[in-house]
């Protein structure tokens, strides 16, 4: 009885914790004068692009009041939006947040439900399923996102009943219950995918896992109809999404749709070049925008001065001054005011530009590509593995305590700081475990699953480099469920080799 009663236990556990610490941050963030939104959750820059397109779907019955509206509601997924929506629809805008934070919460406590299951039918371990329970589920480096309106706030909880659901499609015995959760973990993807599309590398994990299990044992032709309809599901919001866009704005907006040519401010084309450029030696993606946003901002004041660029060179290192050299930086920012100077008529009327980019902005993304492949093409060793180690370094190397109260109200006390240390030594050494994983366990669904963590982070790493903590919070349960089992499967070899003197890989 106790050992059904065991994940139970430990997800209502988690949910406190996770309602306690929250809880507490929202105290602290008051008593530091930092505003909330609504006295309910906490404030970011990204949420007037998350909430407001559906916030006036709710008041005013369309999201596009205006043709600007149309684009500028377009730059995120709309995943998370409608989230926020069927809150709004469910308890009315005075509870929607109260309610959406809460869904959040029982989300959480949930996943940590079916993270201990899965840890059980991967290790058959009651103890080792609830050390990663435990550890998830109880250490608050995991509940940082709760009460934010930001994806990161459900999709680690969806990603987890995903796999979780698609390991009970292969456990299944009766053809009716794999179909219906068959069908479950297509729709859980598909939302999932439709909140975070980045997250569409760790479709093909689920596609080889359904393929490897039903090959074996209904043979090719239900193996091929299964993933065909799994697929069609998966993909089913994404496909709407794209279709749904090019019917109203008349293009394609692709998964990361935020430079969009009609939509003036900081994010177009001339800026996305120019973070190709920084991309090369910058590893800190929050560092660009704190160098380059001030810059735009002083160009639409009419400040063009040589003091502005000034600025922004300080900000790079003069190797690469160096390397590219001071004029061409100095002729590649002139560009990029006169760029920026362009929007500033439609940009101050919130007035939607041309679909094509203007004279000056091609000028100067063009000018920026240029000196992105001039300085990647002289640094080899820099661009392709000094700044992606760098990138690595910040993302596997930190306590994943992001809220307020950890970083500022409590730090500095023996118990924060020893909290902090233990945090950061288990997500450090869990992601560091992760290529070892690969070989020392042998299961084909784990492998998978390394490879899907593994490909994730690659990306993120080396294409997209300026990454935060968040990004790869989805990652961390499964993150934690392998590093646990990695550490037993050494403690175990190790008293092998020590009774047995056998190899250690064997």
């Amino acid at each position: 009885m106790l050992n059904k009663l065991l994940p139970i236990i430990i997800a209502f556990v988690a949910l406190l914790s996770a309602i306690f610490w929250n809880n507490l941050n929202l105290e602290n963030l008051k008593a530091a004068n930092i505003p909330l939104r609504n006295n309910q959750t906490v404030i970011t820059e990204d949420d007037a692009s998350y909430l407001n397109p559906y916030q006036r779907l709710y008041e005013k019955g369309t999201k596009n009041e205006t043709n600007f509206d149309k684009f500028s509601s377009s730059i995120r997924p709309p995943g998370y939006g409608l989230f926020y929506y069927l809150t709004l629809k469910f308890s009315g805008e005075s509870k929607a947040l109260f309610v959406l934070k809460i869904v959040q919460c029982f989300l959480f406590s949930f996943s940590v439900f079916c993270l201990f299951n899965l840890s059980l039918y991967f290790t058959k371990s009651q103890w080792l399923s609830m050390i990663t329970a435990v550890i998830y589920g109880f250490l608050p480096f995991s509940i940082g996102f709760l009460y934010f309106t930001l994806t990161e706030g459900i999709t680690p909880a969806l990603l987890i009943i995903s796999v979780y659901l698609m390991v009970k499609i292969t456990t299944e015995k009766e053809v009716r219950f794999q179909l219906l959760f068959l069908i479950l973990t297509g729709c859980f993807v598909s939302v999932l995918l439709l909140i975070r599309p980045f997250l569409i590398l760790f479709l093909p994990f689920f596609i080889v896992g359904l393929l490897i299990n039903w090959f074996r044992q209904k043979g090719l032709l239900t193996t091929v109809l299964n993933t065909l309809l799994f697929l069609s599901i998966s993909l089913s919001g994404i496909i709407s999404w794209q279709i749904k866009s090019k019917l109203e704005l008349g293009k394609w907006l692709g998964l990361h749709p935020i430079y969009q040519n009609e939509i003036p401010g900081v994010f177009r084309k001339p800026h996305a070049s120019l973070w190709e450029l920084f991309k090369g030696w910058e590893s800190n993606g929050a560092h660009f925008h704190e160098t380059i946003v001030p810059f735009w901002e002083a160009t639409m004041t009419l400040d063009t001065s040589q003091t502005q660029i000034d600025k922004v060179l300080d900000e790079i290192p003069k190797n690469i001054v160096k390397s590219i050299g001071e004029k061409e930086f100095i002729w590649a920012f002139r560009l990029y005011q006169r760029a920026i100077f362009a929007q500033k008529p439609y940009y101050e009327k919130q007035q939607l530009m041309p679909s094509y980019l203007l004279k000056d902005e091609r000028r100067a993304m063009n000018n920026f590509d240029r000196l992105a492949i001039k300085f990647s093409s002289n640094n080899l060793f820099q661009y392709h593995i000094q700044t992606p180690l760098l990138v690595a370094k910040s993302m596997i190397f930190h306590s994943n305590l992001s809220l307020h109260q950890f970083q500022h109200a409590y730090r500095g006390t023996i118990w924060m700081e020893t909290l902090r240390l233990l945090c950061f030594g288990i997500h450090s050494l869990a992601f560091l475990l992760l290529p070892f994983a690969f070989f020392a366990l042998k299961d084909t669904r784990i492998r998978l699953l390394i490879i899907g963590i593994l490909s994730s982070c690659f990306y993120l790493v080396y294409f997209q480099r300026g990454i935060e903590e968040r990004y790869t919070l989805p990652l961390l349960p499964f993150v934690l469920m392998i590093g646990v089992m990695t550490i037993n499967y050494v403690i175990v070899r190790f008293k092998k080799v020590k009774n047995n003197k056998i190899s250690f890989f064997n």
